[in-house]
């Protein structure tokens, strides 16, 4: 298949060829990094995004902040990947679901005309893609399905080599698949999104309800147990104490704490996470037969038992190799989490400039 608009091939910047600006631009925060050509962040600036100022300001100041990093240093471009759907080439933002008020941005003709620079634009979740599959955890793949899971949850694609985007440059958004058709209303419009049963604020939201219930049931059997000698009571959940017993600050840092130390309520939270992250995995897998899946964002930092319980549940539900139901050897497929973290997005969009032009 011939390079065009939903495969792009990639040309390896060479070493020796100075740096690249990479903008990773989010709702609240835009994570800007000078990337030397391989790959390592040399320099970095974080700057609030003030998204409902509009896209004015933002850009701005992101325009000042590439001038103060590329001072003394031979700079090639700038990328930027962009939460929401982006047009790869035309550098237009559209419906970004966290930036209000920046649809139909050109962010492209702005940032060219403020910095003097070509710049490149892309979905931030194939931004970090193409960074994972250059530089991270998806080195050496031909087949690679990436995931990102914060507020939002997004995905990019590479097949056979080729930055997958679409012919509407809108490939790879895993969030937005139905895992129950008449499920939970999702910020798309939708129903039943995996979005809307993974992101950041519903499973805090959950984590903190059910200690709350909980509390609420060791109060009212509390005199209970003292009628039986022995017995000790159960204590609450230790995200309540890593939130200093208030269940109002508990965030994924304090769910992933005490899912690590065992804690029954944080695991069955972090299981029922992974087995719904899993359910649309197995779907792109049937579909897409990666040979990895790298996970990435905010939830992933919950750890070792979110990744054993999205294993399961991904193998679980595709199709078996073997003579035995769940037998998947032969399968080549390894789920692991990122290895640029943070950068991810900053190194990835770095490189945007290396995928050759649509045809």
């Amino acid at each position: 298949m011939a390079p065009g608009r939903n495969l792009r091939n990639l040309r390896t910047p060479s070493r020796g060829s100075g740096f690249d600006i990479g903008i990773d631009l989010g709702g609240t925060n835009m994570k800007i990094g000078l990337v030397d050509g391989a790959g390592r962040v040399k320099a970095r600036r974080i700057l609030l995004t003030h998204a409902g100022a509009g896209p004015t300001q933002a850009l701005e100041r992101a325009g000042a902040a590439i001038a103060d990093l590329r001072k003394r240093r031979r700079v090639a471009s700038v990328g930027i990947g962009i939460a929401g759907l982006v047009d790869h080439v035309a550098g237009i933002v559209r419906v970004p679901p966290n930036l209000p008020g920046w649809n139909g941005t050109p962010v492209k003709q702005i940032l060219q005309r403020l910095t003097g620079l070509p710049v490149f634009c892309a979905n931030d979740a194939n931004a970090v893609a193409l960074g994972e599959w250059l530089h991270g955890a998806g080195r050496g793949c031909r087949h690679l399905l990436c995931v990102t899971l914060g507020t939002g949850v997004g995905g990019g694609i590479i097949a056979n080599g080729r930055l997958l985007t679409g012919a509407n440059d809108a490939a790879g958004e895993i969030g937005h698949t139905a895992i129950f058709a008449d499920g939970l209303p999702c910020l798309c419009g939708h129903n039943g999104c995996v979005e809307r049963y993974v992101g950041t604020r519903y499973v805090e939201d959950r984590a903190r309800k059910r200690v709350r219930a909980q509390l609420k049931r060791l109060k009212d059997h509390k005199n209970q147990t003292s009628l039986f000698p022995g017995i000790k009571a159960a204590g609450p959940s230790r995200m309540l104490e890593f939130a200093k017993g208030d269940a109002a600050r508990i965030t994924m840092r304090e769910v992933g704490r005490a899912a690590r130390a065992g804690d029954r309520l944080a695991l069955a939270l972090v299981e029922e996470v992974g087995d719904y992250l899993g359910t649309a995995l197995a779907n792109a897998v049937e579909v897409l037969d990666p040979e990895r899946i790298v996970i990435g964002g905010g939830v992933s930092r919950v750890g070792r038992p979110l990744l054993k319980a999205v294993r399961q549940s991904v193998f679980r539900r595709t199709q078996t190799w073997g003579a035995h139901p769940g037998d998947t050897v032969g399968r080549k497929l390894g789920i692991v989490f990122s290895e640029l973290g943070v950068d991810a997005g900053i190194i990835g969009a770095s490189r945007l400039r290396t995928l050759d032009a649509p045809c």
